[in-house]
């Protein structure tokens, strides 16, 4: 039985068709990706089947009780709640069965309790256990603090009110809670933006791996596509399309059919022609007319291929920079950076030659961004010195669009960049996707998207030969990453770019350089820097595991010292026994004394001498049965 399925969906946006008759139906603990150009419809779905927003024809069933997550992209937190307390609050119900738990184990403690009483308490304690254990109430704290550590938050931050994060931080808390949550299908719009690399192979692993309900994932991320998923949903032509496998199964299956359809389509076409040509040429002849009739109506009823569909225009890109200037493009010579009291780098030294293609990663907060502003002159270093070689011009793409220099509209900014006539201007801006009136907009009013390619044009026009990029796939759809990739490679001046896309890193450069405690280390692919990074992690663990180690060592010493004198104050409490019964049978013997008996003083004094004793000893038998008890469970556990 399935998830949740979707049935002939249908969504508009005033008179603009989102999608129509949309088919899609997801089953327990299937793993999809949802791809898509921009403005496609994908958010759009998403938010629909978390029930977000409302949709204007089809149908929608949902298994019963099928609880959803959805991450949104700008999630808000209640103001004074910790990141920790964000993600503690959601196990109220389980804290609420731990604390019946321990209202049992209070009372179990109270002496004066029967028997009957007792075994009741012990009884209610043990299902209660048994249910808070069943629950993963005992996991609690390792889930919280493991996916914490996972997703990039350092455990000096879990004490920082949530609502004072910044907006990526506040995502990756977002994302924190809901794979936290007991959800059967969780809805995930690009999960790996504002990830670094070692965060998004974390997540990459839980999803895989430990969790086990289904997942529709829109993501940029191709390699991330290619590890998570088994299938891929494509919103096409305000339809959607289903195939079988990971992203880069679905990109050479797609291939092979429409190579294949549009084989088909080109036989029938020639095959039509042939025969619509015999029924044109026809003699006046019974027989030929006869025979031309007779094709004319198989034709007519002849199903017809489908055309493949154009392909949809996509960005057009080419970098060409000025002329090669001298071999030294870029250095660094003891350059150190800091804001207040944190330390992002120390004396670090680079040298980057013509022609060099180099990607900088690095856990989020290194430093990074500001190590591109520093060569582009936006920002200073705090001692050392950067500079840039003979006839080296740098252009800059930013990892947020940039309004700077971006006034009135795409056109205006074309013209006042390139000595062009309307036409070529006009050209230029379609090969980026502006067309009719989107040229004249403003810029203002225009997409994160569109101001994205906008700077695209900015800096094609801009001639440099050393190309410094951050992020430059972020708000992009697949295909214009592609094209960007396809002009990077022809690109024959020096790259810089910062980027978590391993796969655009992957085909774009050809060494590394980690910001990394403070310095800059060289690497020869990003594997090798996560297992430098994984190695560190996995020293750290072991150290705090060989510290738990020892301190349950130690615990055990303790319980052990304590089950010493549990067992010694047993053999003392049985000779005390021992002496009480022969007390009590003496002062007895003495009572049925005749003699004894008619001497009232004396028989009064043996009498609560007696009394003594028997209390004495109740108590006694009372402490002997209770560590008996403790030390047989001791034994047991």
């Amino acid at each position: 039985m399935s998830l949740i399925q979707v049935e002939n969906l249908t969504k508009f946006y005033g008179a603009e068709l989102i999608f129509q008759n949309l088919n899609l139906e997801i089953h327990p603990g299937e793993k999809w990706g949802l791809v898509g150009r921009n403005g496609s419809g994908k958010t759009t779905l998403l938010k629909i089947l978390a029930g977000i927003e409302d949709y204007d024809g089809g149908r929608i069933q949902k298994s019963q009780n099928c609880r959803i997550g959805y991450l949104e992209q700008e999630p808000e937190f209640e103001p004074g709640i910790t990141v920790y307390q964000e993600l503690r609050n959601l196990f109220t119900e389980l804290d609420k069965l731990y604390a019946e738990i321990e209202r049992v184990r209070v009372q179990m403690s109270d002496p004066s309790l029967s028997r009957e009483r007792l075994d009741s308490l012990v009884e209610e304690h043990y299902h209660l256990s048994e249910e808070y254990e069943q629950k993963g109430g005992f996991l609690i704290e390792g889930r919280i603090q493991g996916v914490l550590r996972g997703l990039g938050f350092a455990k000096e931050r879990w004490g920082d009110p949530a609502a004072v994060l910044s907006g990526g931080e506040r995502t990756r808390l977002a994302l924190a809670k809901i794979l936290l949550a007991p959800y059967d299908l969780l809805l995930l719009d690009e999960p790996t933006n504002y990830l670094d690399m070692s965060a998004i192979e974390w997540l990459e692993e839980y999803l895989r791996e430990k969790f086990k309900g289904a997942i529709l994932i829109i993501s940029h991320d191709r390699l991330f596509l290619d590890r998570v998923v088994r299938g891929i949903y494509e919103l096409a032509s305000a339809n959607c399309l289903k195939y079988r496998g990971n992203y880069t199964e679905y990109r050479n299956q797609k291939e092979f059919n429409l190579q294949a359809q549009a084989k088909a389509y080109q036989v029938q076409q020639k095959y039509l022609q042939k025969q619509e040509k015999f029924i044109r040429e026809a003699d006046a002849s019974e027989k030929s007319k006869r025979k031309a009739h007779s094709i004319e109506k198989r034709l007519q009823k002849a199903a017809r291929i489908a055309k493949p569909a154009a392909e949809q225009k996509a960005l057009k890109i080419s970098f060409s920079g000025h002329e090669a200037g001298g071999r030294e493009v870029l250095v660094f010579e003891g350059v150190s950076k800091s804001f207040g009291n944190q330390v992002l780098f120390n004396n670090i030294e680079l040298r980057v030659e013509y022609g060099e293609r180099i990607g900088l990663i690095g856990p989020n907060g290194a430093g990074k961004t500001t190590l591109l502003k520093m060569i582009l002159g936006l920002d200073s270093p705090d001692a050392g010195r950067i500079r840039l070689g003979y006839e080296v011009y740098p252009g800059y793409f930013p990892q947020l669009a940039d309004d700077s220099g971006l006034s009135g509209t795409p056109f205006d900014v074309v013209m006042g960049m390139a000595d062009l006539d309307n036409t070529e201007a006009r050209t230029l801006l379609a090969r980026f996707l502006f067309y009719g009136d989107d040229v004249f907009k403003n810029v203002s009013v225009l997409s994160g998207g569109e101001r994205r390619r906008l700077n695209l044009i900015k800096l094609m026009l801009s001639k440099a030969n050393f190309l410094i990029l951050d992020e430059p796939t972020n708000h992009l759809d697949l295909e214009s990453i592609e094209a960007i990739e396809k002009a990077l490679s022809e690109f024959d001046g020096t790259i810089l770019v910062v980027s978590h896309d391993r796969y655009f890193l992957n085909k774009i450069v050809d060494r590394y350089l980690a910001l990394y405690n403070k310095s800059l280390i060289p690497f020869a692919s990003f594997q090798d820097y996560l297992s430098l990074f994984n190695s560190e992690a996995q020293t750290e663990a072991a150290s705090k595991s060989k510290n738990q180690v020892q301190l349950l060592r130690e615990q055990n010493k303790a319980l052990q010292r304590e089950f010493k004198r549990k067992q010694r104050e047993l053999e003392r409490l049985e000779a005390e026994i021992g002496q009480l019964e022969n007390d009590k049978r003496e002062f007895t013997k003495l009572l049925s004394d005749p003699a004894v008996y008619a001497d009232y003083n004396k028989s009064a004094s043996l009498s609560q001498e007696l009394e003594a004793v028997e209390t004495r000893l109740a108590e006694a038998y009372r402490v002997w049965e209770e560590l008996s008890l403790e030390l047989t469970a001791f034994n047991q556990g």
